[in-house]
């Protein structure tokens, strides 16, 4: 990522602006992150649980920020705003979900009690979807 904000020092104008987009590390400073798991219906959301975002990923997020902290240090840009805030996932099936953790979130686990609560309530809403949440981190940073 350090490579990555230097282009982008590179190729943006005096006083460009850099969106930074990407998940947020578990604030509680575990390193595992929970995903909060629903069930929505036209009528009423239900939570089922969590996701389980295995350590995987936390070099990642780790280096992620550092690499931020680096680049504000050697003043290639100055943060301008930061925001935390959830963002929706939605599947409209099951199976898309497994899918989707099979292929994409290859770090991120199922616990069986959140598969049944989430196959019970989807036998019995079949038009509602299923939504997991994740906390994500917007920095806009300003070329200097």
């Amino acid at each position: 990522m350090v490579h990555a904000l230097t282009q982008a020092h590179r190729v943006l104008t005096p006083q460009g602006l850099l969106l930074d987009l990407r998940p947020n590390r578990d604030p509680g400073g575990r390193r595992a992150k929970l995903l909060d798991t629903y069930v929505v219906t036209q009528r009423a959301e239900y939570e089922v649980g969590a996701a389980v975002e295995t350590s995987s990923y936390y070099a990642d997020f780790v280096a992620a920020d550092r690499a931020v902290e680096r680049a504000i240090r050697r003043q290639l840009f100055s943060l301008s705003a930061a925001e935390i805030f959830r963002l929706r996932w939605y599947f409209r099936t099951l199976g898309i979900l497994e899918e989707t953790l099979a292929k994409d979130w290859t770090g991120t686990r199922l616990p069986a009690p959140v598969r049944r609560r989430l196959k019970g309530l989807l036998d019995r809403h079949p038009h509602a979807q299923i939504a997991v949440a994740e906390t994500f981190r917007l920095n806009v940073l300003r070329k200097r």
